[in-house]
């Protein structure tokens, strides 16, 4: 590998794929595609930066002159760039559909006119669906329940079909939740965290009884290099963790590592339009690459909880520049559930600040 290119790479995932794919392969250049908005961070990166290990290319995957530009010579494409916030995706679908389903096509269309050797495309789990009462396989129908789950799905489509019909060598990854430093505190685990070190009020979906599975993010990072090595051209691989629990033993697991009381520090709002019970699949596929998950989130979870009290300035920052965000948050609470101002008032009897229940979306330069 002389050239490998990833797409979101200054966020969460895609910051934790650079570094191991610049351990795997000393040899290569890494250039990051990304348009910097919310989630990333140039921080991330900087230690490669600074060495010339890695390039950043600040810019949107939807401009088709850039990616053709960025993805001469590759060797290796990893497509991880996404709007991923499953609320986001109900207060404007937009930037889901420009971002995951026009976005992949615009680097797809690039990859394929560069000849790039291999195109692993990030998906998820969600585009299953729901799976209350069993694990599901790849060969399981696609049944997407939300509007970012759905784009997601399409993308994929597009992903399989340039596959078919353009002979790309491709292969797909649909993990579980991943969790890890470095992740937005938009989702579950971070967004409990970083509430209470700032001494907010979380505020659970519905009741909490949602399951999720948890799969650290240097296991996906393992994957995906397995898949790589020893996957096969128009493969799809599920990446499904080792345990899953409900939203409230998670409360209850942040709650116990930073002492304090649950019933103090959770306030139960509205839920989603529709928030399936759980995602649970099977992973026979990758298993027979030599891939197993080796982490828990009982076992992360005390150096999670100091990585983000050591870091909580770079996510605060970030928000207090955007002055219109409470606004954003009372129309989407008033979309999905029609008690917007009575369930602001709740939240904000116990604190000023709303950091991040929901997030600005910012345009692609």
């Amino acid at each position: 590998m002389k050239k490998i290119c990833i797409t979101g790479g200054a966020g969460f995932i895609g910051s934790h794929l650079v570094d191991y794919l610049a351990s795997k392969y000393p040899q290569a250049h890494l250039v990051v595609v990304d348009k910097m908005c919310y989630p990333a961070r140039r921080e991330y990166l900087e230690p490669l930066l600074r060495s010339r290990r890695a390039t950043l290319v600040e810019g949107s995957i939807c401009n088709s002159e850039l990616m053709n530009t960025v993805l001469a010579g590759a060797d290796l494409v990893i497509h991880a760039a996404a709007e991923s916030h499953v609320d986001n995706s109900y207060r404007d679908v937009k930037p889901f559909i420009e971002t995951n389903i026009m976005g992949t096509i615009s680097v797809l269309a690039a990859a394929r006119q560069n000849n790039v050797g291999l195109f692993v495309h990030v998906s998820t789990d969600e585009v299953y669906g729901e799976s209350e009462c069993r694990n599901l396989t790849v060969n399981d129908k696609l049944n997407p329940t939300n509007p970012y789950a759905a784009s997601k799905a399409a993308a994929e489509m597009f992903v399989l079909s340039y596959a078919r019909s353009y002979r790309m060598r491709t292969r797909i990854t649909r993990a579980n939740n991943i969790f890890g430093t470095r992740q937005y505190p938009e989702k579950l685990i971070p967004k409990l965290i970083c509430d209470a070190l700032l001494g907010n009020t979380f505020v659970v979906h519905g009741r909490g009884t949602a399951f999720r599975a948890f799969l650290e993010v240097s296991d996906f990072c393992q994957a995906v290099g397995a898949i790589i090595d020893h996957g096969e051209d128009g493969g799809v691989y599920n990446v499904p963790a080792q345990k899953e629990y409900s939203v409230m033993a998670v409360v209850e697991m942040v709650s116990k590592a930073l002492g304090i009381d649950v019933e103090k520090f959770v306030a139960f709002g509205p839920d989603r339009p529709h928030n399936d019970c759980r995602y649970g699949v099977k992973g026979e596929q990758l298993s027979a690459l030599g891939w197993k998950p080796t982490r828990l989130l009982e076992n992360e979870l005390s150096a999670l909880v100091d990585w983000y009290k050591a870091n909580l300035e770079l996510y605060s920052a970030s928000q207090q520049k955007d002055k219109g965000a409470q606004q954003r948050i009372n129309r989407t609470l008033k979309l999905i559930s029609g008690k917007g101002v009575q369930f602001n008032r709740l939240r904000n009897s116990r604190s000023n600040s709303n950091l991040y229940q929901f997030n600005p979306q910012f345009p692609s330069p």
